[in-house]
């Protein structure tokens, strides 16, 4: 439900004039619950080395 709700707050947030135009986009990642509790082990290790911020759109998409 985490996707959901970015995805609502995005959408909120956009149609603040002075919030919206700092929103350049909004990536959601989401796997099937089975590939999800397989994964668990490894989430924290991924989520410690995700990057904090990026230079500029380009970089965010390349790394996704």
């Amino acid at each position: 439900m985490g996707g959901s709700i970015a995805t609502k707050a995005t959408e909120i947030a956009c149609n603040d004039n002075t919030l919206g135009a700092k929103i350049q986009g909004l990536i959601v990642i989401d796997v099937v619950e089975g590939t999800a509790i397989e994964a668990l082990p490894f989430m924290e290790n991924i989520v410690k080395n995700r990057p904090s911020s990026f230079k500029d759109p380009q970089s965010a998409i390349q790394w996704a």
